[in-house]
């Protein structure tokens, strides 16, 4: 009785495990088919949208003011148009055109000549002296500018006049004095003689009475 009860359960666990291999014979080649399980991924919800917060409004940007349309276009190659000249101040005009200075008269007194004469020399104005000259010994001899520039330029006293006495009717005796420039005073005297020309009294001639 012991033995056939064990059989039996025996048989029974062998049935068992027979359809137990059975259906995972049949369970294997669905599985081989389906292939390997994909894993598919859950869509992540986006966050909410924060409230708009109101910006303030941006500032106008500036345009740079357009050419006008009267430009002128200079193209590559093409020589650039002269500037416009820019206006000058009008030049103020010289006194000395709108006057123009007065003719110094000429003394027709003989002893007004001389003293103009040696005034002209005591400013080393040898141009000047000569305009109280005869025409024809001005700028020559005793009377050439230059020299006497030179000369009369080099004073440490200038000549002054001293005296001016009319001797007769066309002379005139003049006493002066001046000191040179390396030292040596003069204390002069001389004669000038005197001549009209065209109602003018002119120098003519001057002897000196002493050296100097």
């Amino acid at each position: 009785m012991g033995n056939r009860v064990r059989r039996l359960g025996l048989a029974a666990a062998t049935g068992a495990c027979l359809l137990a291999g059975a259906a995972a014979a049949q369970m294997a080649p669905q599985a081989a088919t389906q292939g390997p399980l994909r894993l598919v991924p859950q869509p992540i919800p986006s966050p909410a949208p924060s409230p708009a917060v109101e910006q303030p409004p941006a500032p106008p940007v500036p345009v740079p003011p357009q050419p006008s349309s009267a430009a002128t276009v200079v193209r590559p190659g093409q020589p650039a148009a002269n500037p416009a000249p820019i206006p000058q101040p009008a030049a103020s005009a010289d006194p000395a055109q709108i006057h123009p200075p007065t003719p110094r008269p000429q003394p027709t007194d003989g002893v007004a000549a001389v003293r103009a004469f040696y005034d002209a020399l005591g400013q080393a104005d040898a141009a000047r002296a000569n305009t109280y000259v005869i025409p024809e010994k001005r700028g020559s001899g005793a009377y050439d500018i230059a020299s006497m520039n030179r000369f009369y330029g080099n004073m440490s006293v200038p000549v002054r006049l001293l005296a001016a006495e009319p001797i007769g009717r066309n002379a005139v005796r003049v006493r002066y004095h001046y000191v040179y420039v390396n030292g040596r005073s003069c204390d002069g005297a001389a004669e000038v003689a005197l001549a009209e020309r065209d109602g003018l009294a002119l120098i003519e001639r001057i002897k000196a009475l002493n050296d100097c």
